[in-house]
Order: structure tokens, then C-alpha cells, then sequence
């Protein structure tokens, strides 16, 4: 399989999908994509070839010291051989070296390969455990890019198992990363997460969504002429169109789908598509063409033992249509393959649900658990430091008050008095004008009299006691009138009074 964009799957290492024209080239020159693409050549109709460019593509990668390409170098001897073990022991003896010397590349890429493989077998726990232990070197080693391509492939793992909404929010995060760095690069991991956001957002009934990002992969698809990519839009195009009842355009753009599936040899999608089609020619009334696409999926079954859920539905189908065909023989034969298929599905379910319970949903709790205690803390001891600062800066403000409040009262004190002062000078001054003006108005002989009689009535206490003491009766005593009187009294003796109040 030379690629398997990660709608169900995706293999980073490979590569070019064009076959290379055979040439008189010397072997020893061949590039990696000239050896991929003559294996690819030769893989189904001569094993010998096959095998002879799958061990050169191995050992020029060894003699190169290139990790990667040896790393695809086993996964072609696996196929050639038809034996896992061959692929599986080497990844794991390369795993073993780089423990105790990790990069960035290893041994994360590595888990990520082996997560692949499993996840191809249908294998979802044993692919989940793999991708989690990447997961954990690529964020321990700082490799950003392939953490957030593991995380696309957690992403599927999480939509294989109807957990959409996190299936979701993983692809967003690495789109959002993508965007960033590599916007506008025709990457396969970028064009693979473009089709999984496309499927979550179709599965999320949100197909405005789903089209966009569809779309966006299409173009770039064009762009670049890249077959097998347009196959796989085809595919996911056709599983719209089928979502808004279009039966018949999701049954023609599924079929141009087909080919490059199974040139990839990617039949997770491969079966998707069938049961599509199966299911559309079903509504359309066509039992016939039905029955020929849900057969196709029992023959992958057969042939490569994959289970999921479409091989389930095309067992319940193919079951009911056995029934109402009398056929009791292919019935019960379907039904005993149904049960089987049924347990080992609901089992690995199981593991995977337990897998992402236990390793990858609790951890994340866990963690941010710690991390919401940790800002508690934090908040708990702003607080505290908050609420003794705010004490302090209470108290001096209150001594600050108190402060400006007794200085305002001494400066209110004086002030008073001072006021006071001005007035009491006020009053004199106008006494004196007043006395001025009386001098001006009375002869001095005349004021002088009149404030010796006074005098001389002061100094005779009974006089106070006549309670019929007016001013005419008194002006008449001191022998003036009473207008001189009044004037001399009100002035005379009220200046000689607050001059003796201000001494």
C-alpha cells in the first residue's frame, strides 16, 4: 500500500503513485521512488520482482544509515512475505535502540508506524496503546509536527468509536497547527486531515462544514494532479451527496472513487464506499445491484479479515435478503459469520473504550485536575496576599484621614479666628467713621457734655433701677435733646466698649 490518507488510515513513508516506465537504468542508481514504484509494478503479477525491489529499497536504506526508508523497505518484505512479524520485530528492535537515545523523529515515528499497522488489522486497542506511546515521545522530545499527526490518528481511533465531538476537537487542533506552519504545502498528513474533518462534520450532520473542508482538499488536489487524493475526495463527495438523499450522484461519485481505493489498497474506505452504494441502490428500489456491492464487502472480509461496522450492516442485510429469498442455507450461513463478526467487533470495542479510559481520557483528567489545583492554589495565595495588602493600605488611609482632619480643624480654628479678628476690626473701624461722622455732625463742646453727664449717670446705680427710664426722660435730665443723645450714646460708648473687649 503506498499511501493511506488517515480517513481510515495513512502511512507516512510512501510515497509517488506513478509507475516509472522500465528502463535500461542500472539498479545501483534507482532512487527510493523509482525502487517504491517498481515494487508497486511488479507487487501483484511477479513475486520475484516484487521481492527483488522491496530487498534492494531495505539495504540501500541501510547502507545509507536512512531510518525512514528502512523502516518502508520492511513494510514491503512484510507484504512480500505475507508475514507481520517481519515488519513488527524490526520496529520494535529499533524502538529498543532509541529509548535510551531519543530524537525527535525516534522512537515516536516508529510507535506512530506500528500504531498504523495495527489500525490497519482492525486492531484499534493494540493501534491506540502504539499511538499513545508516540504521543508521549514526540511531546517529551518537542516534536510539534508529529505530534499533532499522531494526533489526527487518535482522532480516528476516537471517531471509530462514535466519540465524534473529541474526534472533532483533535482535527481542529491540528488544522489550526497546520494552518500555521505548513499552509498551502500539498503534505498527504495535511490532505488526510482535511478528509477526517470532512467525515467528522458529515457525521455531525453539519454537511455545510463537511463540504468546505471537502472542497478545500479537492482543489488542492487539482492543483497538484494528485490521483489518489481526488479519488479519496470522490469518495467522501459521494458519502454527502448520499446524506442528502441524492442517491444517484452518490452512486456516481462513489464509483469514481473505486480504482485509486484499490490501488492504495486502502479497503476500510474500500468497504465504506461499497456499503454506500449498496445501501443507495437499496432506497432506489435496486435489490439486485444491492446485493452485488454488499457480496463485495463479504469478499475483503474473506480475503483480508477485516471487521467494522460496515461488514456488520451488509451481514444484517444480506441476512434479511437470504429470508425473503427462502435461501435458509446462505441465511443461516450469514447469520453464523454475523455472530462472529459481532463478538470480535463488540470486544475490541471494549479495549479501545477501556484503552482510551484508562491511558489517554483519565491521564488528561488527571492532568487537568493538577493543573486547576495548581491555579487554586495560586488564586488561594493571591488572596491572602491580596486581603493583607488591602489591611495596610486601609490603616493608612485611616491615619492619613485622621491626619487631614485635625489639620483642617487647627487651619478651621485659626481661620475662625482670624475672621473674628477682622471683624471685630470692622465694627471699630466703622465705630470710628461713625465717630468721625459725629464730630463732623455735633461740636466737640456739646459731646464733651454730654458724655460727662453721662458719665456722672453712670456712676449713680439707682438711676438703673427706673423702670421708666426713657431716652426723652434722660435727654431731659442732662438738660440736650434727644437726637444728640442717641448719637453720642450709640457710638461714643460702643467704641470705648470693644476697644476695651479687644484689650
Amino acid at each position: 500500500m503506498k499511501i493511506v490518507l488517515h480517513i481510515t488510515s495513512f502511512l507516512l513513508f510512501l510515497g509517488n503513485f506513478n509507475t516509472i516506465a522500465q528502463n535500461s537504468k542500472n539498479i545501483e542508481n534507482y532512487t527510493f521512488d523509482e525502487l517504491s514504484d517498481k515494487y508497486y509494478e511488479y507487487k501483484f503479477t511477479d513475486f520475484l520482482k516484487a521481492k527483488k525491489f522491496a530487498n534492494f529499497y531495505f539495504n540501500k536504506a541501510v547502507k545509507e544509515k536512512d531510518t525512514v526508508n528502512a523502516i518502508s523497505g520492511k513494510y514491503y518484505l512484510r507484504e512480500v512475505h505475507k508475514n507481520d512479524s517481519i515488519y513488527i520485530d524490526y520496529l520494535d528492535s529499533i524502538i529498543n535502540i532509541s529509548k535510551s537515545n531519543p530524537t525527535k523523529i525516534f522512537p515516536a515515528y516508529v510507535f506512530l508506524q506500528k500504531g498504523n499497522l495495527f489500525f490497519h488489522k482492525g486492531s484499534n486497542n493494540e493501534s491506540l496503546k502504539n499511538y499513545l506511546s508516540a504521543l508521549k515521545c514526540a511531546t517529551l522530545n518537542k516534536s510539534d509536527s508529529l505530534k499533532f499527526i499522531i494526533k489526527q490518528r487518535i482522532g480516528t481511533l476516537k471517531s471509530n468509536n462514535n466519540e465524534i465531538n473529541d474526534a472533532k476537537n483533535l482535527y481542529l487542533e491540528a488544522y489550526g497547527y497546520f494552518n500555521k506552519n505548513y499552509k498551502g504545502l500539498s503534505n498527504d498528513n495535511y490532505f488526510s486531515l482535511l478528509m477526517n474533518l470532512s467525515l467528522t462534520y458529515s457525521n455531525l450532520r453539519k454537511i455545510d462544514s463537511s463540504r468546505f473542508f471537502i472542497n478545500e482538499a479537492f482543489e488542492l488536489a487539482l492543483k497538484v494532479d494528485d490521483k489518489v487524493v481526488l479519488g479519496y475526495c470522490y469518495a467522501i463527495k459521494s458519502n454527502l451527496y448520499f446524506k442528502e438523499n441524492k442517491f444517484n450522484k452518490a452512486i456516481e461519485t462513489s464509483l469514481k472513487s473505486i480504482p485509486q481505493l484499490l490501488n492504495d489498497e486502502n479497503y476500510l474506505l474500500l468497504m465504506k464506499s461499497y456499503s454506500e452504494i449498496a445501501k443507495s441502490y437499496n432506497y432506489l428500489g435496486d435489490r439486485s445491484n444491492s446485493f452485488k456491492y454488499h457480496k463485495k464487502i463479504d469478499s475483503i472480509y474473506l480475503e483480508k479479515q477485516i471487521i467494522n461496522k460496515n461488514l456488520i450492516n451488509s451481514y444484517r442485510w444480506l441476512k434479511n435478503y437470504y429470508r425473503t429469498e427462502n435461501d435458509l442455507d446462505n441465511q443461516l450461513k450469514t447469520l453464523n459469520k454475523l455472530l462472529a463478526v459481532d463478538s470480535i467487533s463488540n470486544s475490541r470495542n471494549k479495549n479501545l473504550s477501556k484503552t482510551f479510559t484508562e491511558e489517554y481520557d483519565r491521564p488528561k483528567l488527571i492532568a487537568e485536575k493538577q493543573k486547576i489545583i495548581s491555579e487554586l492554589n495560586y488564586e488561594v495565595s493571591f488572596y491572602k496576599k491580596s486581603r493583607i495588602y488591602i489591611v495596610i493600605v486601609l490603616i493608612l488611609s485611616f491615619i492619613l484621614f485622621l491626619y487631614q482632619f485635625k489639620k483642617r480643624k487647627k487651619q478651621e480654628q485659626k481661620f475662625d479666628k482670624l475672621t473674628l479678628k477682622l471683624k471685630n476690626k470692622k465694627v471699630v473701624e466703622n465705630s470710628v467713621n461713625s465717630n468721625t461722622n459725629v464730630q463732623k455732625n455735633l461740636p466737640e463742646t456739646i459731646i464733651t457734655e454730654l458724655l460727662a453727664k453721662l458719665d456722672s449717670f453712670e456712676q449713680q446705680p439707682e438711676n438703673f433701677k427706673n423702670n421708666k427710664l426713657t431716652l426723652s426722660i434722660l435727654a431731659k435730665e442732662l438738660e440736650t435733646n434727644s437726637n444728640y443723645l442717641s448719637k453720642v450714646i450709640n457710638q461714643k460708648k460702643v467704641v470705648i466698649f470693644l476697644r476695651t473687649y479687644e484689650n
